[in-house]
């Protein structure tokens, strides 16, 4: 729901996932909810929600028509939810009254997956929503801030719910977005349902009931246009009455109406990959179906699959491979090859899921391996990830880390290793997907978001600001959970040195070094630290 909301869909910088409802926590570490658990009649957690009050300008530049109150009648807590209540009435001068309320100010986040359960009123002229807003608007102001809205659903469109980023350059109506229909007859309003956004540094998908249906990245906005998602967000939920886009209230509405809300999580990722520069070509599947990858197999069982079909790790393809269905042991895939010399280090890793509608059976197995090789393509050394076989989670995005070194010409364990070294002799590395099929049992495994990098890459550089808090300079940025930190500062630009102000662990939100002023230092650096 935009600030000054001229009606569509958009969104900014985090990741996460939920309890319940068949959705997976798998790969996700709970930081933050509200599960409403208060008891009846009563406000709202004050530690967690603050509230935006009155009609704004312009009904919120929107043309709204509620007067937004913190009073119980609009806002509370009843049977473990929190009900938001559009009510008709004067007050104030205005003739529906409701409540919106914010994180602002208490609690934000830097990526991550954030989603709440929620039951939609129904209605012409009513619009809830669920969404986010930076924390820098109160000084760069709307849509440079940049906006994600979760979810949206308007009255006048029962089934369908939208997900959208707005930015500058395109918000209001030129938000990016997309919709989704919920599938028979029924309405959002019949029942809960799970609405979540899972965030990167450059990508944000969009769940409702844990089916994705929507992505977003830096190459989706207009030319020259910037994506603003890097800096964190609070949370916003609210009900609105009327506006351009719903339109208003009519003799089919009825009064009053609520919005119920079982909780909001917010979940940082506990897996990340490797966080040096990634030496595959296509490795997310995305530019020009498998090119840069050579397939293996019998041709009909390794293919290239997209969103529509079946469930996709992150944008919109994914690499599908199965069985030959031969009536002997067989194996297929994809492979790459990468330029390599002995000594280098390397690590190495893929995300994995065997479908529900088509897990793998039997003694099927799935990995990815890369193998060093000589000039003549001799392997002389041979690394595995753990296999996916009928044992693992399925339904459920793995990330397989390549960890396990095997004697390349007996297959024997040999070890557990944390990097990948080159051998003497080495020429290049092949980066291998491969499938198992011993007999011909069914089931499939579906690849993406490869990935192969050199050990030991430089530091990343974390986005920060500087507030002001009485005779204080505080600086705020934003983490993964478990991830390393470093603060620096210096006094000079033209020293080439950095000095330590402090190193942390990151928690998968917004922290705070407090007081960073004094002597010599006068400029500052917040930094991911890798390996």
């Amino acid at each position: 729901m935009n600030t000054l909301k001229n009606s569509l869909r958009l969104f900014c910088f985090l990741a996460f996932t939920s309890l319940g409802f068949g959705q997976n926590t798998v790969g996700w570490t709970l930081v933050w909810a509200d599960e409403f658990t208060q008891a009846d009649g009563s406000s709202p957690n004050s530690t967690k929600w603050a509230y935006d009050i009155g009609t704004s300008s312009g009904g919120w530049g929107n043309n709204e028509l509620e007067y937004y109150t913190s009073r119980t009648n609009n806002v509370r807590i009843e049977n473990g939810q929190l009900v938001i209540e559009a009510r008709q009435e004067n007050y104030l001068g205005s003739s529906y009254t409701s409540a919106r309320l914010k994180t602002q100010g208490k609690v934000s986040w830097a990526y991550g997956r954030i989603e709440a359960r929620i039951k939609v009123p129904r209605g012409q002229g009513i619009w809830p929503a669920f969404w986010m807003l930076g924390t820098n608007i109160t000084s760069v102001g709307w849509p440079t801030c940049g906006e994600i809205d979760v979810m949206e659903n308007i009255g006048k469109e029962p089934a369908l719910v939208h997900g959208t980023v707005h930015g500058p350059g395109y918000s209001g109506g030129s938000g990016i977005g997309a919709s989704y229909s919920l599938p028979g007859t029924g309405a959002f309003a019949d029942d809960f349902h799970i609405f979540a956004v899972e965030w990167t540094t450059n990508r944000i998908k969009w769940f409702v009931d844990g089916l994705q249906y929507f992505s977003v990245n830096p190459a989706s906005l207009p030319g020259g246009a910037s994506w603003v998602y890097t800096q964190p967000q609070f949370v916003l939920l609210n009900l609105a009455v009327g506006g351009n886009w719903p339109g208003f209230p009519d003799g089919t509405t009825t009064f009053p109406q609520r919005m119920l809300v079982d909780y909001v999580r917010v979940y940082a990722p506990t897996n990340l990959p490797a966080c040096g520069t990634n030496l595959l070509s296509n490795p997310g599947l995305e530019s020009g179906g498998l090119a840069n990858w050579s397939a293996y197999g019998a041709g009909f069982n390794t293919l290239l699959e997209n969103i529509s079909h079946v469930p996709v790790h992150d944008g919109t393809n994914v690499f599908k491979v199965f069985g030959q269905f031969n009536g002997i042991a067989n194996i297929s895939g994809i492979f790459q090859d990468v330029p390599a010399v002995a000594a280098q280090s390397f690590a190495a890793n893929g995300w994995v899921i065997t479908p529900t509608e088509d897990s793998i059976a039997g003694a099927n197995t799935a990995w990815i391996e890369v193998t060093f090789r000589d000039a003549s393509t001799n392997t002389l050394a041979l690394f595995r990830s753990t296999a996916v076989s009928t044992n693992s989670a399925v339904g459920v995005w793995l990330n397989l880390a390549i960890t396990n070194q095997l004697n390349p010409t007996t297959f024997v364990a040999i070890g557990s290793v944390t990097n990948l070294v080159a051998p003497a002799g080495t020429a290049f590395a092949r980066f291998q997907v491969t499938f198992r099929q011993p007999q011909s049992a069914a089931g499939a495994a579906l690849f993406d978001d490869l990935k192969f990098s050199l050990a030991g890459s430089e530091d990343i550089p974390v986005p920060a600001s500087i507030r002001k808090a009485g005779a204080s300079l505080n600086l705020f940025f934003p983490t993964y959970l478990g991830l390393a930190y470093q603060v620096r500062f210096k006094d000079d630009l033209s020293d080439p040195n950095w000095q330590t102000l402090a190193n942390l662990t990151g928690n998968g939100t917004e922290q705070i070094t407090s007081d960073v002023s004094g002597t010599a230092r006068r400029f500052f650096q917040v930094t991911r630290i890798c390996n």
